[in-house]
């Protein structure tokens, strides 16, 4: 009888869980690809864990979780030397090996372990606050017992060895996030579709009037209190793009791609974006921020535009690229 009971708690709990799963999304995670966003790392600073994601047909899926440790004080980074992690939607940009930390850092290197990846803080939303710093890495460190401390960096984020090298197979400088959050939160299965709905709508809004030249209707997609780009405010930017979309030639304008990822204060959305028109031809990489406005509807903030090689639809791939060496066993048993 006591072993029935057992077995039915045991049952109950499973189906809680994947009930749970069902029922509940990471309020981070609206919208994956296999392009830019096959796999996402989601950052915890008030658990101090990471959370590793793949793409699951646009859909999150949770890999795996991590213990990490952040910044010696709590609280968003605003200034350079007040240690504290950053929070936002970040992009993996450079891999250090420890050799090359060492050579650069001496003894001192010693601290970043087997190595770092770099991340673009502060990234475009960061430097229209004013915000300051920089150097903020995912890096681990040559005493795994300081992770147990949770506050313990001068603003990275830090995970034993075995855990960096782990995770490394998943990471594509230029594309995997990290997104940086105080509390995680899961968003009931209605909000979370009614969020990326929304959001979703706005994109592809803003698509097709761009290659149906609907001017009216593109640059209502954009914020005119808090949009800024290289031209300037909206009003700058507002005048340059009715230029552009009263000349006589009418562009193709391909996107595919598409993923969504949030920090809770803004929205980052990218995109392949796919341009031919009688003089330019080229792929990139389309980047836009959104916030929300005072009606709470989401608008465009900023965006960003970086060319693309064309060999990447070659398929990501996990595997060890950053280590020569395999996770060994005795970093498995410590990691256990």
């Amino acid at each position: 009888m006591m072993n029935m009971i057992k077995t039915c708690g045991f049952l109950c709990l499973i189906m809680s869980s994947l009930s749970y799963a069902n029922e509940y999304m990471p309020s981070t995670l609206f919208e994956l690809d296999e392009q830019f966003t096959h796999h996402v790392m989601v950052v915890d600073k008030a658990t101090h864990s990471l959370y590793l994601y793949q793409n699951n047909n646009s859909n999150p899926k949770l890999l795996k979780k991590y213990k990490i440790l952040t910044g010696k004080f709590t609280g968003n980074k605003q200034v350079q030397g007040d240690k504290k992690t950053p929070e936002g939607v970040y992009f993996f940009q450079q891999f250090h090996s420890s050799q090359e930390l060492l050579k650069k850092y001496g003894d001192y290197g010693k601290i970043y372990g087997a190595g770092a990846f770099t991340m673009n803080y502060p990234n475009t939303m960061d430097l229209r606050a004013g915000k300051t710093g920089g150097g903020i890495w995912l890096h681990s460190t040559d005493d795994d017992n300081r992770i147990s401390l949770g506050l313990d960096s001068k603003g990275c984020v830090v995970a034993i060895n075995s855990d960096l090298k782990e995770m490394s197979q998943y990471i594509d400088l230029g594309n995997t996030a990290t997104i940086i959050v105080q509390d995680l939160h899961f968003l009931s299965r209605e909000n979370w579709n009614t969020t990326k709905k929304q959001v979703t709508e706005l994109i592809e809004n803003w698509q097709s009037a761009w290659q149906n030249k609907d001017f009216k209707n593109y640059i209502s997609s954009y914020s005119k209190k808090e949009f800024k780009g290289h031209k300037g405010g909206f009003q700058a930017f507002k005048t340059y793009k009715s230029h552009v979309f009263s000349r006589n030639d009418k562009p193709v304008i391909e996107f595919s791609h598409r993923s969504i990822l949030s920090n809770g204060e803004y929205i980052v959305v990218t995109m392949q974006q796919d341009y031919t028109s009688p003089v330019i031809k080229d792929i990139g990489k389309k980047t836009l921020y959104l916030k929300r406005n005072d009606n709470y509807e989401w608008k465009i903030v900023a965006e960003e535009w970086s060319r693309m090689n064309e060999e990447r639809n070659i398929a990501f791939t996990p595997k060890m690229r950053y280590f020569q060496e395999p996770i060994s066993k005795e970093e498995k048993d410590n990691d256990s």
